[in-house]
């Protein structure tokens, strides 16, 4: 005798199939819906899911890696999504966004790594830092109202926010990228990154001031 679990489900995949075939509505049809339909091979369905979160998923890759491989990564992430979808479990309604980006940090962080060891060979872009255990920082007391999110703003000095970013240990990158500039909550970034809420608001407290360092001192440079 089947459950209601299973009733529910083929209900489901029915009315997946009926609004996908039917071609219209596709913005009204659920995260979990999407989900449903591309795991029984429906390839509208994935390429809805990639319809609706390709900008987010994109605006993270640029911010943590540059727009130099952005859209190559961006499809990286989707392409990895499509062969790990079967095992994906539709828990609440974010939990769609969260698998992606998780995918997408990984993604960026294996890249970084890679830009990490190009770069070896090329001159530091701003003013001489002083090593520590979180990364390298300029010295002076930081001016805690340079948050990202409020330069990122201005459009002038929006790339000069993501340059500097892309500077910074990666564990800063994601905080401050996640939360300052995606603007997520402290929850779903935890989630994202694989660590506790209490990591990300004293991390992003570390980066917030590590940031507000190098932009004073970049914007103090004889070179702008």
């Amino acid at each position: 005798m089947r459950d209601d679990g299973d009733l529910n489900k083929q209900a489901g995949e029915r009315s997946v199939a009926a609004a996908l075939t039917a071609g219209q509505g596709l913005e009204l049809v659920s995260d979990s819906e999407l989900v449903l339909g591309a795991q029984q091979g429906l390839e509208r369905a994935f390429s809805a899911i990639v319809d609706r979160y390709h900008a987010g998923i994109y605006g993270l890759v640029y911010r943590m890696c540059g727009p130099k491989e952005a859209e190559d990564l961006t499809q990286d992430v989707f392409l990895r999504a499509l062969s790990r979808l079967h095992n994906f479990e539709f828990r609440n309604e974010d939990s769609l966004r969260t698998w992606l980006y998780r995918i997408a940090m990984n993604v960026s962080i294996n890249e970084l790594r890679r830009m990490k060891r190009r770069r070896q060979l090329e001159g530091p872009s701003l003013d001489a830092a002083v090593p520590t255990q979180d990364g390298e920082i300029q010295r002076g007391v930081p001016d805690l109202s340079l948050m990202p999110h409020k330069i990122a703003e201005r459009e002038e000095t929006r790339e000069l926010v993501h340059a500097i970013i892309r500077q910074m240990p990666p564990k800063y990158q994601q905080v401050l990228v996640l939360v300052d500039l995606e603007g997520m909550e402290y929850e779903e970034a935890a989630a994202v990154i694989g660590c506790r809420v209490g990591t990300i608001k004293s991390r992003l407290s570390r980066a917030r001031e590590a940031f507000a360092i190098k932009l004073k001192a970049c914007m103090k440079s004889p070179n702008r």
